[in-house]
């Protein structure tokens, strides 16, 4: 005998609010409801959407798919849970929208043709892009029917280079093949840190396209529904966190500065990842520890990005980040400018004067030197932590052995 499914009630005073939210989740087939009930993920449950302005009703067959505890919602947020409607966002919209004009509202707007016409939606799905010798498998950053960001470390792809993309569905695990072309670059002190790239399917498949995008954005949307954002500066990373690994057995946090973005993925009191533009595990988790201002995103699921080092309890990863934190703290890095390149002096080069011996740190950054790597991607590409390689630096300027050209 199958158990009674459990009723949400979700109730809108007004018409402006209800086209908000019609707008905001429901179209994109879900909604986050305010409850103190104790719920489990995959909970089949029924939601009553009730308008009240104009005493009409409709009911949803629904799925929990994320879960705002209260000692998440301490962070900052509301307990709850959020669920994602059963059925595609387009029957969903069918289903809402004669509901929407009976009550006179959701009058749309014609398209405005000085805006995007397929809206970026935030989604971190795998994804692998070749072009040429060029194979990269990484994360998306934002998504659309009509092209994708993505996270790339290194020098990028040229832009107006034509590419080959391959997207994984988060849910099905489905892939979509794709070619488009590289129409911009995001660069931070200097280093590209993501692409976007423009979509160029043939005509026949368009639709395809289209519908797979779409799949993908609701269930980003449902996984994201409930989460919580915040300031960095209210807490700052190392509390927010601790706080959270307490509250959630598992969860991804998202960092944002400017168009920096970090990710930090939990399980089990054990850091998986870090992720942050071109850096990658303790490197990249002190270079967060140490930010003070920006926003945060949390969700309760580990995203499915790739662990380049192994995992470490969370703790003992905390303790040593903010050790190498307190290390560069102890240093001046003025003098290296992050996208200042660094070159090897001709007499260094020619042996025409006298060096001091150099170890396996030195003569890594002096390859990288020879190849003109500016001082970030040396920082990034080196695994040592920063405030090594920044001794090193000092120590080989001093010695006359390498320039530093802004």
């Amino acid at each position: 005998m199958s158990r009674t499914r459990r009723v949400l009630r979700v109730c809108f005073a007004d018409a402006e609010a209800f086209q908000q939210e019609y707008v905001s989740n429901l179209a994109n087939g879900g909604v986050f409801v305010p409850s103190e009930e104790g719920f489990a993920l995959r909970d089949s449950v029924r939601v009553q959407l009730h308008l009240e302005f104009c005493a009409k009703s409709v009911e949803l067959e629904a799925e929990v798919v994320h879960l705002v505890t209260a000692e998440m919602a301490a962070v900052g947020g509301q307990t709850g849970v959020a669920v994602q409607f059963t059925g595609s966002a387009a029957e969903i919209r069918r289903r809402l929208e004669p509901l929407s004009r009976t009550c006179g509202i959701l009058q749309f707007r014609p398209a405005d043709p000085g805006r995007r016409a397929s809206p970026r939606v935030r989604a971190r799905v795998p994804i692998r892009i070749e072009s040429g010798d060029v194979s990269y498998e990484g994360h998306t950053r934002d998504l659309s029917r009509t092209g994708v960001l993505v996270a790339m470390p290194g020098d990028g792809i040229e832009i107006g280079q034509y590419v080959d993309v391959t997207l994984q569905h988060p849910g099905t695990g489905e892939t979509l093949e794709v070619g488009g072309t590289v129409v911009r670059k995001i660069e931070t002190h200097g280093e590209v840190s993501a692409v976007g790239v423009q979509f160029d399917p043939p005509q026949h498949r368009r639709a395809e396209v289209e519908r797979f995008v779409e799949e993908v954005q609701n269930v980003e949307h449902s996984r994201r529904l409930g989460g919580i954002t915040g300031s960095i500066a209210e807490l700052g990373p190392e509390t927010l966190l601790q706080m959270l690994n307490q509250s959630s057995s598992a969860g991804t946090l998202t960092l944002r500065r400017g168009q920096q973005e970090g990710v930090i993925g939990f399980e089990g009191s054990i850091l998986r990842y870090v992720h942050l533009g071109n850096a990658v595990g303790m490197k990249a988790f002190a270079r967060l520890l140490g930010w003070q201002d920006g926003t945060f995103e949390f969700h309760a699921q580990l995203d499915a990005l790739e662990a380049s080092e192994a995992p470490l309890p969370l703790e003992a990863a905390l303790l040593e980040g903010l050790r190498q934190l307190d290390e560069i703290g102890r240093i001046d890095p003025g003098r290296f400018p992050p996208e200042a390149r660094v070159r090897v002096a001709v007499a260094a080069e020619s042996g025409a004067s006298e060096q001091p011996p150099v170890g396996k740190l030195e003569e890594a950054v002096l390859d990288l030197a020879r190849a003109g790597f500016t001082v970030q991607r040396i920082l990034d590409v080196i695994p040592e932590p920063d405030a090594d390689i920044y001794r090193v630096l000092e120590s080989l300027g001093q010695a006359g052995t390498i320039a530093v050209e802004a």
